[in-house]
């Protein structure tokens, strides 16, 4: 009963991607050994969900269905170089406590429909760039703000190009491209 390969983000808005296009650009120009990931990767993992069937995927909707994102924002202001994995990310050094909440919330449903949640403790991330041998972590400045404004249910596939993520499902209104919005109460 293998299925899709799944997580849950928040996507950003269109102006939290602009933000993080401008900081980028320069540093794409200046560093062309990486493989730098593209603003339809762009997003904030809060729990990955793994291989999940058709019947526990509508489970899974009808959980989140329950709970809300609260209203916060991440703050990224550092960019480091996570060599085990070879990936630059923009980090948020400070998880905001609402976040942190909704993302309990979040493992909560998901052990609901049977599916093994995230143990490690939850640090906000976006992956820049893959592929990176060697990179300096740095302070961000100034500091990145991404406003929580929705999440995703999001399919990862792979091909020879990469990772390619699909959003399937939004909540709370946001979406990108006119998809279907569903609002969790």
């Amino acid at each position: 009963r293998c299925g899709m390969r799944m997580f849950v983000a928040l996507v950003p808005a269109d102006d939290a991607l602009d933000d993080l296009g401008a900081f980028l650009r320069p540093r794409q120009e200046a560093e062309r050994g990486f493989r730098w990931t593209v603003p339809d990767q762009w997003h904030v993992t809060l729990e990955f969900i793994g291989a999940v069937d058709t019947e526990r995927r509508a489970a899974l909707l009808a959980s989140a269905d329950r709970i809300r994102l609260p209203v916060c924002e991440l703050v990224f202001d550092r960019c480091e170089h996570w060599r085990k994995a070879r990936v630059a990310c923009l980090v948020a050094s400070v998880t905001p406590e609402p976040l942190a909440r909704f993302v309990a919330r979040l493992r909560a449903a998901v052990a609901t429909v049977g599916i093994e949640p995230e143990a490690r403790p939850y640090h906000p991330h976006v992956t820049i760039a893959r592929k990176v041998r060697t990179a300096s972590d740095m302070p961000v400045t100034p500091a990145l703000v991404w406003p929580a404004t929705g999440f995703a249910l999001v399919r990862s596939s792979s091909d020879p190009a990469g990772s390619r993520y699909e959003p399937l499902h939004w909540w709370n209104g946001v979406s990108r491209g006119g998809r279907e919005t569903r609002d969790s109460r």
